[in-house]
């Protein structure tokens, strides 16, 4: 599953000139017209950068409202703003956001601001380790091999820590989409990424919820001996 990048705007032109650059780059968009489903989507997707336009009523507010988010794992705020609206672009970066443009600005100025603090980064959790742009995972400075969906599993997870995904977003996150895939099939999957992850006796670090999903342990415990239960 593609990385995916939320786009806050009501501008048709932007919106899709921009899909269509990201979709070059290998990145799934997310168009929201309103504010509040912006932060919802950037929420339900994991979303690993937001584009917000200033011209979308409450745009402020809506950077603003995902400062806590930011505080749990990594997520690349770029804001653009219309000729003259400096007060507008200072409140964006008091908000939070990591780089404002001012209108005109061309679209290829704004996914390569989206997308290059994302593709060099490191997601990091307890002992587990992975960069993004390299594809390559590590416990305890041990370098593991995680097939295709196993690296997109633990991605999910990583992104999200504190989070307990459902079977069908762990699916709509780590599968090709208009793929069919049977819900028990997580299952598997997962099994196989606790067996790759507790290789030489290592805890188990995937925490399991009986009758919703799976997440990851708290950083603390993941170090902790104990394995977790199947669902």
């Amino acid at each position: 599953m593609r990385p995916t990048i939320v786009i806050g705007s009501g501008d048709g032109d932007l919106c899709f000139i921009a899909r269509y650059l990201l979709d070059q780059a290998g990145y799934e968009t997310n168009l929201q017209p309103e504010a509040d489903d912006t932060v919802l989507a950037v929420r339900r997707v994991s979303a690993c950068a937001l584009l917000i336009d200033g011209r979308l009523p409450g745009a402020i507010s809506t950077c603003e409202a995902l400062c806590t988010l930011r505080a749990q794992r990594q997520l690349v705020v770029v804001a653009l703003v219309d000729p003259g609206a400096h007060g507008q672009g200072l409140a964006f970066l008091n908000a939070g956001a990591d780089e404002v443009f001012t209108r005109p600005v061309p679209p290829t100025h704004l996914v390569r601001a989206l997308i290059a603090p994302v593709a060099n980064r490191r997601l990091i959790h307890g002992d587990l380790k992975m960069d993004l742009s390299a594809r390559r995972v590590w416990r305890a400075s041990v370098p593991l091999y995680l097939p295709r969906i196993e690296f997109a599993i633990l991605r999910c997870f990583l992104l999200d820590p504190d989070r307990v995904f459902d079977r069908r977003t762990i699916i709509r996150n780590c599968w090709p989409n208009r793929v069919f895939v049977d819900p028990k099939t997580v299952n598997v999957h997962v099994g196989r990424l606790r067996k790759r992850l507790q290789a030489k006796g290592a805890s188990d670090p995937i925490r399991s919820v009986r009758g919703i999903g799976y997440g990851l342990q708290a950083a603390d415990l993941s170090e902790v001996k104990g394995g977790g239960n199947g669902v």
